[in-house]
C-alpha cells in the first residue's frame, strides 16, 4: 500500500513538474507588443508602441521605436532564432531604444508563454523581451 501511495507522490510531483512550462501557442496567430525590454528604461508608453509580427514563410516585422523592421525567424516549441534584422534608416529620439530592441530580439534563442505573455531568453537563460498579445 505505502508503495502504491508513494507512487502516486512521485507521478503527481513529475506530472506538476512537466505541466508547469511554456503553454503551446501558435506565435503567427498574434501580434506582440513590448511591456519589458531588458537594457531599456523607456516608459510603459513607448515600449507598448514595439510590436512583433510573425507572418507566412518565417517572415517577421513589426515597429522597432523609430522604424518598421524586417527580417525572418524560426521557431519551434521552446526555441527561436531571428535573422539579423533590417529597419528603415529615419532617426528619432528613440533610436537608442530601436537599437536595443532589434539587438535583443536578435540575441534571444528560448522563448516561454503562459496567460497570454511571451518571454524572450538569451542563452544564459536571461529574460530580453516580454510581450503581452496585443
Amino acid at each position: 500500500m505505502k508503495y502504491l501511495q508513494k507512487s502516486f507522490v512521485l507521478f503527481s510531483i513529475v506530472s506538476l513538474l512537466f505541466s508547469c512550462g511554456s503553454e503551446p501557442v501558435e506565435l503567427s496567430e498574434h501580434d506582440w507588443k513590448v511591456t519589458n525590454l531588458t537594457g531599456s528604461s523607456a516608459t510603459k508608453e513607448k515600449l507598448g508602441n514595439l510590436s512583433l509580427i510573425f507572418e507566412e514563410g518565417q517572415e517577421i516585422g513589426g515597429f522597432a521605436g523609430c522604424n518598421d523592421y524586417r527580417g525572418g525567424a524560426t521557431y519551434n516549441r521552446e526555441q527561436i532564432k531571428f535573422s539579423t534584422l533590417y529597419a528603415d534608416n529615419e532617426s528619432c529620439d528613440d533610436s537608442t531604444l530601436e537599437k536595443r530592441f532589434l539587438s535583443n530580439l536578435e540575441s534571444s534563442v528560448r522563448y516561454t508563454y503562459s496567460a497570454g505573455i511571451l518571454i524572450l531568453y538569451d542563452e544564459e537563460g536571461n529574460i530580453l523581451v516580454e510581450m503581452e498579445k496585443s
